[in-house]
């Protein structure tokens, strides 16, 4: 059976990362990465915040998201430096959360360094904050910037792993398909965003019980969707994207 591995942080090991880059499991819930108490102060810092909303699903998001920039380079490096402002203020008195995955990733990988990817026109973007709110959702996609950011320097990664910590929960969990992407499933592809339900073939994994304050890692080349939002109660995340060099022993980071 396909299962999540649910652990606390100090628990979390080498060989979970390995498990998860491999697909022997689906996804890393780490346990209480963010008080409580830390992820309501952080959601009031986002009540306040301007939002801008992704294509045409009309998703909230503070922050620059790369996927919404793949042939605009220019402007997607302005827009992330326009977000380290926000940045500071959301997270002025709390532990920044690229500052504090870092951490968790450098005891867990001492051989590796960890850093915001950058390139000669700037640094990228350390994350995105999204708010789907009753009736949203987001289909089936995967997340592969080897083939999606070919103009942007960490098309060069050699893995992907992706990163949200869930601020506020929702009453639905989320869906890991056990299906990679592959190039020839592009005839799948929707016109606006995500794919066809046909894609994917195999067994799937719901990763239900999250709470507030859990950090979900997964590969983000395995496909996946946001179920809809039911109830009243908006699904609020942080997430990030880690890029991984191997000869380099690099890890980099971008939203």
């Amino acid at each position: 059976m396909w299962t999540p591995l649910s652990i606390e942080t100090q628990n979390i090991s080498q060989k979970d990362f390995e498990n998860i880059l491999s697909g022997e499991i689906p996804a890393i819930v780490i346990r209480n990465f963010y008080s409580e108490n830390q992820c309501d102060e952080i959601i009031r810092k986002i009540e306040t915040s301007k939002k801008t909303y992704f294509q045409k699903t009309k998703l909230e998001h503070i922050g620059p998201f790369l996927m919404s920039f793949t042939t605009r380079k220019k402007d997607y490096f302005q827009k992330s430096k326009e977000f380290q402002k926000i940045n500071h203020d959301i997270f002025e008195k709390i532990e920044n959360p690229s500052t504090k995955i870092f951490n968790m990733i450098e005891k867990v990988l001492p051989s590796f360094s960890v850093s915001l990817a950058k390139q000669d026109e700037g640094h990228f973007s350390p994350f995105v904050i999204r708010i789907h709110r009753k009736g949203k959702s987001i289909p089936i996609h995967k997340d592969n910037v080897k083939y999606e950011g070919k103009e942007y320097s960490i098309s060069k990664i050699d893995q992907q792993l992706s990163c949200v910590l869930h601020l506020q929960e929702s009453e639905k969990g989320d869906i890991i398909y056990k299906n990679q992407w592959k190039k020839k499933d592009e005839r799948y592809r929707n016109i606006d965003f995500g794919y066809m339900q046909d894609v994917v073939t195999k067994e799937s994994c719901k990763i239900s019980d999250i709470n507030k304050g859990d950090l979900v890692i997964i590969n983000p080349n395995y496909y996946h969707q946001v179920t809809k939002i039911l109830g009243e109660t908006p699904r609020i995340t942080l997430g990030m994207f880690l890029g991984i060099y191997n000869e380099n022993h690099k890890i980099v980071a971008w939203a």
